[in-house]
């Protein structure tokens, strides 16, 4: 029987451990809906991959959860890969032999020695290839399994959104959450240069005014690059190979992995030896000397570079509904972050001292605490540039408004930023 296990075969899969957790959340599908069988095999889509790894942890014994539920997560391939090998018994689910049908399968047969995905199988292509990189994986239907995943896991929280599928309610739901960022592919415009066809506001109508105005190096990122693989897959059917082509999206989320996980983020996603795809290798890499570079640079799109197939971290930014706009600290992705948890660490500080007689004392204690408080970020910042100001130059004695303004400037290329705080008893 075909089993899907070729695909995390030790000697053509490489697998990434990381001690720092780090939680992807990735949508298929519209929810679970029982699979439909004919005399060719399924004639109904079950739900995506998430509607068969219910299907397959459902009807099978020994179960594994219930047909309500709303999410599943997985923290290795393996795990995903046992559980849709369930499937192997059921008729043509993991593989249909011949091309004009098997919509809902996982791949089809072109020949003896050829399998092709399907949309499915690249969603789980899409699911293992991020799971080599060492995070968890919570697949869901819809954002409530994202919701019930928190609820049952109260001190977790979501890194990074991949979503095959993004519509608005995926992106209502990604603004909700403080931290997460959502990585989605960029599509080509018609004259593949001008760039206009890479920003967020291309992907759909909707979803360009929801992304409008937001914190877009911190809510959204978009990517440009292509992975491709060959591979043997003799287990799923005898002496075939694949190959299959992939948004770089769960690539990058890997990347956002490795950095978290050698707490980096703050500066880059990418680097030298932080870009470097796992399980395949970029096939659209831009040349320096590109004009498409310089495009897709002023449109706010990240790309691999041709030289050495690298992730160009320099350029880390995230999607934005406005074209060839300067790019700002609010724009790049660990500026932003880091933009955030410095403002942070001020309101835990100053919140003290809001109901202290605003003098030359408390202003100085002030100064000091928020010194002691904006430290650990020095590793990421010029800090010839750190200013924090909180003296009579913009505070009067015994007013019963406390201001203090902190100007920060980040190692990666972007420009100083000014935080402006005002607190009134």
């Amino acid at each position: 029987m075909p089993s899907l296990s070729s695909f995390i075969s030790s000697n053509q899969y490489n697998r990434e451990i990381i001690s720092v957790p780090f939680v992807g959340a990735m949508r298929t599908g519209t929810g679970y809906s029982a699979p439909q069988f004919g005399a060719d095999g399924v004639c109904f889509d079950p739900g995506g991959l998430f509607g068969w790894l219910i299907y397959a942890r459902t009807a099978f014994t020994p179960t594994k959860g219930l047909t309500t539920d709303t999410f599943v997560a997985y923290t290795n391939p393996s795990d995903l890969v046992q559980d849709l090998n369930r499937l192997s018994g059921v008729t043509n689910a993991l593989i249909y032999p011949n091309l004009s049908g098997g919509t809902w399968s996982f791949f089809k047969t072109f020949d003896s020695t050829t399998v092709t995905p399907t949309e499915i199988g690249n969603q789980f292509l899409n699911a293992i290839s991020y799971l080599a990189y060492g995070g968890t994986l919570v697949l869901a239907g819809q954002v409530a399994g994202f919701n019930k995943y928190l609820q049952d896991n109260p001190t977790s929280s979501f890194d990074v959104a991949i979503d095959p599928i993004i519509d608005s309610n995926m992106i209502s739901w990604i603004t909700s959450q403080e931290y997460i960022t959502g990585i989605f592919s960029s599509g080509p415009d018609a004259t593949g240069v001008s760039g206009a066809g890479y920003t967020m506001t291309n992907f759909a109508a909707t979803i360009g005014s929801l992304a409008n105005g937001m914190t877009q190096g911190i809510k959204y990122f978009s990517v440009l690059g292509l992975t491709t693989r060959t591979i043997d897959v003799p287990l799923l059917q005898a002496n075939s190979n694949i190959t299959y082509t992939l948004p770089s999206t769960s690539d990058v989320a890997g990347f956002f992995a490795r950095s978290k996980n050698r707490n980096e983020l703050y500066l880059t996603v990418a680097g030298l030896d932080r870009s470097t795809v796992l399980n395949g290798d970029v096939i659209n890499p831009i040349n320096w000397s590109n004009p498409l570079k310089n495009n897709l640079r002023s449109n706010k799109v990240n790309f691999f570079v041709n030289a050495n197939e690298k992730f160009l971290g320099a350029d880390l930014v995230g999607a934005t509904a406005a074209a060839n706009g300067i790019i700002t600290v609010d724009d790049r992705i660990g500026p932003a972050k880091l933009k955030l948890a410095i403002m942070q660490a001020i309101n835990n500080v100053a919140f003290k001292y809001v109901f202290n007689i605003n003098n030359a004392t408390t202003r100085d204690q002030v100064t000091s605490e928020i010194q002691t408080a904006i430290d650990p970020f020095n590793p990421y910042l010029d800090t010839t540039k750190t200013e924090i100001v909180c003296n009579g130059t913009n505070n009067e004695d015994n007013s019963s408004t406390l201001n203090i303004d902190v100007v920060a400037k980040p190692i990666i290329g972007t420009e100083s930023f000014l935080l402006e705080f005002s607190y009134t008893q």
